[in-house]
C-alpha cells in the first residue's frame, strides 16, 4: 500500500502543534487595570398582550463624576451620584383602563463595589436605588427592588418569569423536599500526595429525577450511566467535608477512593471515612433550609428571591445525578440582578408620562490616561411595546464622549441625539476627563511582545513539524525502495 503525506496533512499537523501551544499575553504589570460596570436597563410590561404603546423615550443620563475603581466604605459608595433617568410617553388606545406590572432591571453591583458587611460578616445592604424615584405624571410610585440570578445575557422571555412571588420547583425538587447530609474527612498518610483528589462513586439512584447528590467543596464530577464520581481536593483541609443526599435516601453508601491526580486513574493510599455519629452527627434538613443557610435578612433581598436565584445556581438545568455546583453557589450575594417592579395605570385612551432613575455604573479601564469609562444601556427592552415612537438621548456631563453607537452632538451640557422610532442594536459609549485619551504605551509594548512570543512559538511549531513529517516521508520511501 502507498504511503502518502499530503500538504494537507502538513498543515493539519501544523495546526495541531500550535494549538498545543499556551496562548501568550503580556502585560505592564499584574495590577488590575479594568473593572466591569453594569448594562441592564429597560423596561418590560410582565402581562401578555398588552397594548399600550410607548409613543415616545426619553433618556437623560447625568454624570458628573465616575466612580472610582474601589470604595473603603459604604458612605463614600454613596457619594456617587451619576444616573440615568428613562422617561416613557405611555399612550393606552383600549376602551378600557389598563394596569399594568413594569419590571425595570438595572443590573447587578459593579466588581468595584465588593460589598460592606456587618461585624458578624454577614452582608449589608448598600441602598443606592432609594435616592431614585419612579413617577407617574410626577407623582411618586411606590417600587420594590427585586432580584434574580444575574445570567450574564438578558433574556426576559427567561428573565421575568423568575420574578415569581413564590419559591421555585423542579420536579421532584421543592423547598420541602428533604436533604440529609453525611459528613466525611479523607485520612492522607505520609506516602498520600498533598494534591491527591477523592472520587465517590454512587450505584442504584436512578437518573437523579428523585435524588440528587451535592459534594461539598467538589471540583468536578463525572457521570455513566448510574454511576458517578465526584471528585476535589481535600487534603489541604482537614477539615470534615458534607455530602448533601437531596430527595429520596441513598439507598447504599457511596464508594469512595483516593488518587493521585484529577485524572482519578492512580490510587494512593489515602482513604475516606464516614465521620462517627457520636462526634457529628448526620443532620436532616430541607432543601428551602439548604438553600436559606447562607441569607441573611440585611441584605435587602427577600428570602424568595434568594431562594429562587439559589435554585437557579444549584439545581436549573441540572439533569443529572450529580449537581456540577459546589455549595459555595449557596450564597449569591454577588450575583444577583436588580429590578424595579411597580404598578402602572393607563386609563382608556389616555397617555401616561412614567420616569424611572436608576443609579448608573460604567465599565472602568485605566490602561488608557487619563482613564476611560464604557456605558451600554439597553435600548431593546422597548422593542417588546406594541408600538414605538421618538426617542431622544441627553447625555449631561463636563465630559468628553470619546466613542458612541450614535451620532451624538456635541452641546454646551454635554451631548445630545434623536431619531424616529428606535435605534438599532444597544446604546454603546466611551468617556473620558480628556477629548483623546492615550492607551498606556508600556500596555501596548506589552501586547506587541506577546504578539511576537507567540509568532515565534507557533514559527518554532510549524517548522518542526514539517522536518518530522519530511524525515518521515523519505525514510518511508528509503523503506519501500529496499
Amino acid at each position: 500500500m502507498k504511503r502518502l503525506i499530503s500538504a494537507g496533512a502538513l498543515c493539519l499537523a501544523a495546526g495541531i502543534a500550535a494549538s498545543a501551544l499556551p496562548s501568550v499575553t503580556a502585560h505592564a504589570n499584574s495590577a488590575q487595570s479594568s473593572w466591569s460596570g453594569r448594562d441592564a436597563f429597560g423596561a418590560y410590561v410582565k402581562e401578555e398582550n398588552c397594548p399600550v404603546t410607548v409613543t415616545g423615550e426619553k433618556l437623560t443620563l447625568r454624570i458628573p463624576d465616575f466612580p472610582q475603581n474601589y470604595y473603603g466604605d459604604k458612605e463614600e459608595f454613596l457619594s456617587y451620584q451619576a444616573n440615568v433617568t428613562a422617561e416613557y410617553a405611555f399612550f393606552n388606545p383600549a376602551s378600557y383602563d389598563v394596569e399594568m406590572t413594569v419590571v425595570f432591571p438595572f443590573g447587578r453591583k459593579p466588581d468595584y463595589l465588593c460589598g460592606f458587611y456587618n461585624e458578624e460578616g454577614d452582608p449589608v445592604e448598600v441602598d443606592d436605588a432609594a435616592r431614585c424615584p419612579i413617577t407617574a405624571d410626577g407623582e411618586e410610585l411606590e417600587k420594590k427592588i427585586r432580584y434574580t440570578l444575574d445570567r450574564w445575557t438578558s433574556d426576559p422571555s427567561k428573565d421575568i418569569p423568575r420574578l415569581s412571588e413564590t419559591r421555585r420547583t423542579s420536579g421532584n425538587f421543592s423547598s420541602d423536599t428533604p436533604v440529609t447530609i453525611y459528613y466525611y474527612r479523607q485520612i492522607t498518610t505520609e506516602q498520600t500526595s498533598r494534591s491527591s483528589f477523592i472520587a465517590a462513586s454512587f450505584k442504584g439512584l436512578g437518573d437523579g429525577a428523585k435524588t440528587k447528590v451535592l459534594l461539598e467543596r467538589a471540583s468536578g464530577y463525572d457521570q455513566q450511566e448510574e454511576r458517578i464520581g465526584l471528585w476535589g481536593d481535600f487534603s489541604s483541609d482537614p477539615k470534615p467535608f458534607a455530602l448533601y443526599v437531596i430527595g429520596e435516601p441513598l439507598s447504599r453508601m457511596p464508594e469512595w477512593n483516593v488518587y493521585e491526580n484529577a485524572a482519578c486513574k492512580k490510587r494512593t493510599d489515602g482513604y475516606v471515612e464516614q465521620v462517627p455519629q457520636e462526634k457529628l452527627p448526620t443532620e436532616n434538613t430541607t432543601l428551602g433550609e439548604l438553600f436559606l443557610s447562607k441569607y441573611s435578612a440585611e441584605s435587602g433581598v427577600s428570602e424568595t428571591d434568594w431562594f429562587n436565584a439559589v435554585f437557579d445556581a444549584v439545581l436549573e438545568d441540572e439533569t443529572g445525578l450529580a449537581l456540577k455546583s459546589s455549595p459555595y453557589e449557596l450564597d449569591v450575594s454577588e450575583r444577583l440582578m436588580r429590578w424595579y417592579e411597580y404598578k402602572l395605570s393607563v386609563p382608556a385612551g389616555g397617555s401616561v408620562v412614567n420616569s424611572v432613575t436608576a443609579p448608573l455604573y460604567p465599565a472602568i479601564n485605566i490602561r488608557y490616561t487619563p482613564p476611560i469609562y464604557s456605558y451600554t444601556y439597553l435600548l431593546s427592552p422597548a422593542s417588546t411595546w406594541a408600538d414605538f415612537g421618538n426617542f431622544e438621548l441627553n447625555v449631561e456631563t463636563p465630559y468628553f464622549i470619546t466613542e458612541s453607537s450614535l451620532a451624538c452632538e456635541k452641546t454646551e451640557t454635554g451631548y445630545t441625539y434623536s431619531q424616529k422610532g428606535l435605534p438599532a442594536g444597544e446604546l454603546m459609549f466611551t468617556m473620558s476627563t480628556s477629548e483623546h485619551p492615550e492607551r498606556d504605551s508600556a500596555s501596548y509594548g506589552g501586547a506587541l511582545l506577546g504578539v511576537i512570543l507567540s509568532a515565534a512559538l507557533i514559527y518554532v511549531a510549524v517548522a518542526g513539524t514539517i522536518i518530522a513529517v519530511t524525515f518521515l516521508a523519505i525514510h518511508f520511501a528509503k523503506k519501500k525502495k529496499r
